[in-house]
């Protein structure tokens, strides 16, 4: 990596840093307001200053360039690592569990990646004896990693041009010609919608505001962390029985669409992948509640939270059925919709590949080549070949480490199955694998797959690629593929007509 690339990603993750230093201060209030002991104060002190001090010496010292693709991915997997990193403090600083010190960083950091990455595993034996502000500073870096918000707010700082590679590299489309429109859209909604639902929860009677915004953090951002113990006790109060489904299936639907509705734009929102996510859990959830003799509300709210990939659950999923343990896992699989935060592969590259099979035939048949039309775009072969190339590296990633985990744990495949996919999709649902008690080296296995799931397999990829960036004639710089991000978001966001989608042949986007 030439010292150019490594000045480049410092500076911008410096930004990134600032940012979420200031974030911390919330929880850093409610432990000042709730009278908590100093050593609660001190851990979230010492958190904030060193993301606001590292981010300040890394953003002073070099100078902010505009960044290539794969500087973008790069710097993308890189914000979410020091993220964790530094993110375990408070839980190293309280002991969050017993034992000697490589078993506290580990479990610290494994808490921290689960938050950040929005995944929602944890290994903390009880959570009662937590102060109240860490769990609300648990479901904070949920609310960080699972909306983006920190990547979301360089459009509120960054020039325009700057924001193109930063867009690619997070599937936006390089095509894009209204990404701090978009960022700022993104960013706005999110926090309208989960200052509303809080709102709403706190009116209708449930007044625990850290457990109640805890929450709605954890739903909207798809992550998982419950704020208590027995979340059951917690999801059979009134309001959060309604509004925790309703946040779970915002979180796991296209958010753009919804800028479509302000546009007026009808037609958009039910020809999405909104109408797809809401027929499938009405008609899962009827199949588990005639075939597996589960309640509607149950069978509901548990198909709900494995296809947001929130990984919210009361109910001992241990005890379930092979059967029914791989439908969720077919869930958790396929997640939510492009351009939310849920995890998964999505569900319109999914749609892309089994549209895609007639067409290959009828490729094969006319040797002309016919491009898939789905929810009113065009996608290419090559886009259709980097969907299931994508789609062919997560499963390999999924079955390799749950024979790993099977052999090595000594546990059932089909659990061990279930927790790769909850890990990868970035789910948090668990059979009981994922917990204080689990192998240190598996641990650290979980903690990579929840990475590479947040970010994706293909960037991934990308960060550890040596194909060279090319520069064209204007000075933008591409790299040879081209094709990453999928269909360009401004036919939502423009008032003019849906633009001809040259971004229509781009591979589909990651969330």
């Amino acid at each position: 990596m030439s010292s150019k690339t490594i000045a480049a990603l410092l500076a911008n993750m410096g930004f990134i840093l600032q940012v979420s230093g200031i974030l911390t201060i919330l929880p850093i209030v409610a432990s000042f307001l709730l009278n908590e002991t100093s050593e609660t104060t001190i851990a979230l002190f010492i958190t904030s200053m060193s993301f606001l001090v590292l981010g300040f010496l890394t953003n002073s010292l070099c100078e902010k360039k505009e960044m290539t693709y794969k500087q973008s991915c790069i710097l993308i997997v890189s914000v979410f690592v020091i993220l964790s990193i530094i993110g375990s403090i408070p839980y190293m600083y309280i002991q969050i569990t017993s034992g000697d010190m490589l078993a506290l960083v580990t479990d610290s950091l494994f808490e921290s990646v689960s938050g950040y990455t929005s995944t929602g595993f944890t290994i903390i034996p009880d959570l009662s004896v937590l102060p109240q502000s860490i769990i609300l500073y648990r479901a904070l870096t949920q609310f960080i990693g699972g909306i983006g918000i920190v990547l979301v707010l360089l459009a509120f700082f960054y020039p325009e041009a700057k924001l193109k590679e930063f867009a690619r590299s997070m599937g936006y489309g390089k095509n894009n010609n209204r990404i701090k429109k978009t960022f700022l859209f993104i960013i706005g909604l999110d926090c309208v919608f989960t200052a509303v639902m809080i709102a709403i929860g706190y009116a209708f009677g449930y007044h625990d505001v850290i457990a109640l915004a805890s929450s709605v953090f954890s739903a909207v951002s798809t992550g998982g962390f419950s704020p208590v113990n027995d979340f059951n006790a917690l999801v059979t109060q009134t309001p959060l029985g309604v509004i925790l489904p309703i946040c779970m299936v915002f979180g796991a639907s296209n958010i753009l669409v919804f800028a479509g509705l302000f546009r007026k734009k009808f037609k958009e929102y039910f020809n999405s992948e909104i109408t797809v996510l809401l027929v499938l859990i009405a008609a899962l959830t009827a199949i588990m509640t005639i075939f597996y003799g589960l309640n509607s509300y149950d069978a509901g709210f548990h198909v709900i939270s494995a296809m947001s990939t929130c990984g919210f659950s009361y109910l001992p999923l241990s005890t379930w059925g092979d059967s029914l343990k791989l439908l969720l896992v077919t869930l958790m699989f396929v997640g939510g919709a492009s351009f939310s935060t849920a995890g998964g592969v999505k569900i319109y590259r999914i749609m892309l590949l089994l549209k895609s099979v007639p067409t290959t035939v009828a490729n094969a048949v006319t040797g002309k080549e016919i491009k898939v039309r789905l929810f009113e775009k065009e996608y290419d072969n090559s886009a259709i070949i980097q969907t299931g190339i994508m789609v062919f590296l997560t499963s390999a990633l999924i079955i390799v480490s749950s024979l790993v985990v099977s052999y090595s744990g000594g546990f059932n495949w089909v659990d061990a199955l279930f927790e790769c996919t909850a890990a990868v999709g970035t789910t948090g649902l668990s059979v009981g694998i994922a917990s204080p008690s689990m192998a240190l080296g598996l641990k650290w296995l979980f903690m990579a797959l929840m990475l590479v799931g947040r970010v994706e397999i293909i960037v991934f990829l990308v960060m550890f690629s040596r194909v060279k960036e090319k520069r064209v004639s204007n000075g933008n710089t591409y790299d040879f593929t081209k094709k990453t991000g999928a269909e360009s978001m401004d036919a939502y966001l423009s008032s003019e007509p849906d633009v001809p989608s040259e971004a229509s042949s781009e591979s589909p986007a990651p969330e």
